[in-house]
Formats: structure tokens, sequence, C-alpha cells
């Protein structure tokens, strides 16, 4: 087994093989975790959250479900879900992001530019926006339709576990949200293990 320690609000990531395992660790609680996949052979195939909320018919995924490609491809199940509350609807925060919403002038840590960062590492050109799965990200739709991000409900040391369906570059980012309750108003670190 590999351990990959993320340091609060920074990227890492990681070729991961068709038929191998890796778990995505809260290690302290309520911090979400932003992961993003492209296939390892061909760099215009990547995870779509659209196309597996198309592909399960619902928002939600756990236990037994797949993550699926851009081309309608199976890249990842999840083999074991110890919270089951994740998210498919946000994008990636970006530095725009906190522009718009917190008004900040410097430039922020963000999710975007760590999983580009990561993924570049392995000479994946850059997206233009990356609409990640939300590891533990606790969102909930009103009656009236409106979207609430509410504080993770994962504690310190809960996971989940993912199959890989093909061979994958994994990114994952902790996110750098702290001015809001999608990380409990605090930033954290998280761990991946890589089992093999």
């Amino acid at each position: 087994m590999r351990e990959i320690l993320i340091e609060k609000q920074t990227g890492t990531a990681f070729r991961i093989k068709s038929g191998e395992h890796f778990s995505v660790i809260d290690i302290e609680g309520q911090q979400v975790a932003d992961l993003f996949a492209v296939n390892a052979a061909a760099f215009d195939e990547f995870f779509s959250a659209a196309v597996t909320i198309d592909c399960k018919e619902a928002f939600v995924v756990s236990t037994g479900d797949i993550l699926y490609s851009n081309k309608y491809q199976p890249m990842l199940t999840i083999i074991e879900d110890e919270v089951g509350v994740h998210d498919l609807i946000f994008p990636a925060c970006r530095a725009e992001t906190y522009q718009h919403f917190f008004n900040e002038s410097q430039r922020h840590s963000n999710c975007f530019d760590n999983l580009n960062g990561s993924l570049g590492q392995f000479l994946i050109p850059a997206f233009p926006t990356i609409q990640p799965f939300n590891i533990f990200m606790n969102t909930t739709v009103t009656p009236d339709r409106k979207i609430i991000i509410n504080p993770p409900i994962s504690k310190a040391g809960d996971k989940i576990t993912f199959r890989a369906e093909m061979d994958v570059v994994v990114g994952i980012s902790a996110c750098s949200v702290i001015e809001g309750p999608c990380n409990g108003w605090r930033c954290k670190p998280v761990l991946v293990q890589i089992l093999g």
C-alpha cells in the first residue's frame, strides 16, 4: 500500500491501472476532496459528472455506483463508501469563484488550479473547466429548487474506496473553501491510500 498526504488547499495526481483500488480518507472530518480522472492513454476522455448523472438517472452516487467518462465509459466504481453523501453538481472552485462570491482581491488557492497543475505533471493539457466528483461535499436541493451547501457529515477517518475500470490518471484536491460551510469553515488535509 502507498499513501499520499494531500496538505490542505493543495492537490496531487497519480496513475492507477485498471483493476487497482484506492481510497480517499477524510483525516480530521468535514473536508471535501475534489476528484477528477483522465484516461491515461487518451487525454480527450475524462470524468464527466453530467454523464454520470445521466447514466445513474440521479444526482446521488454511493457504493456500487460507477463514475463515467465523457464518452459514456466506466472509469471508476465505488466499492466502499462510509459516508454516502457527495456532490456531482458544483464545478471545481477557481480564483474567479472567490472573487464572485467572497470579493477576494488576492489570488485564492483553488481546486481548479490544483487539479490542472497536478494533472499537468503527467503532460495532460489544462482543462478550461473542471466539474469533479466532490467527495464528502454535502449539498441539498430545497423544494423551491435552490442548492444549499451544508457542512460535510464525514467524520475523522471516514473513507471512500474506488476500483479503476480503465488505466487512469486521478487528480485530487483538498478543497480550499474556508469562507463557508463547505469544509466546516476550516480547510484540512486528505489522505489517499493506493491499495493496488
